[in-house]
């Protein structure tokens, strides 16, 4: 836990740290699409909205895989900000947290997921190697203090041998 721990709760961009960490950080889009909320979305972080836009990565450095993210922007929020978010089909998700100062994070947290937990299950199964605890952030930003949407970030056990 205490080397992964500057990796939870670091609230500058991850993708930076990465770099800094390990000479390189690669971002793969897994999945991006309109879709129905679903019962997470509901109620672990308790969007109203039926239909969200979800983006799905995974980032790597030195052929290993580092974390998977989940980008979940409610439709309203989507709709209010679409020059924002259109910018999700070419630049990372941090470029633009970073780069936007309308864009607060109002909460980081951080928990472990299990084989009893469904975020467990959002990974392939390469992807934990074997690892049965994994760590997972959740961030809650807003849009001019009044928009939510959502990142989840699971490390991986790549991460650390990436950056050793």
């Amino acid at each position: 836990m205490s080397l992964i721990l500057p990796w939870l709760e670091c609230t500058t961009a991850l993708t930076q740290k990465l770099k800094d960490a390990s000479g390189e950080a690669r971002l793969e889009i897994l999945n991006q699409n309109w879709q129905a909320a679903n019962w997470w979305d509901k109620y672990v972080v308790n969007i109203t909205s039926d239909t969200i836009f979800q983006r799905e990565i995974l980032m790597s450095s030195r052929n290993h895989p580092c974390w998977y993210a989940r980008t979940i922007i409610p439709e309203i929020t989507y709709h209010a900000n679409t020059g924002i978010f259109k910018r999700l089909s070419t630049e990372s998700l941090g470029d633009i947290i970073f780069s936007e100062q309308q864009i607060t994070r109002t909460s980081l947290q951080h928990y472990c997921i299990n084989a009893k937990t469904i975020e467990y299950y959002w990974l392939q199964p390469d992807w934990r190697d074997n690892e049965e605890i994994l760590y997972l952030r959740l961030s809650h930003f807003t849009i001019n203090n009044l928009l939510p949407f959502y990142l989840v970030e699971i490390l991986l056990p790549g991460l650390l041998r990436a950056t050793m």
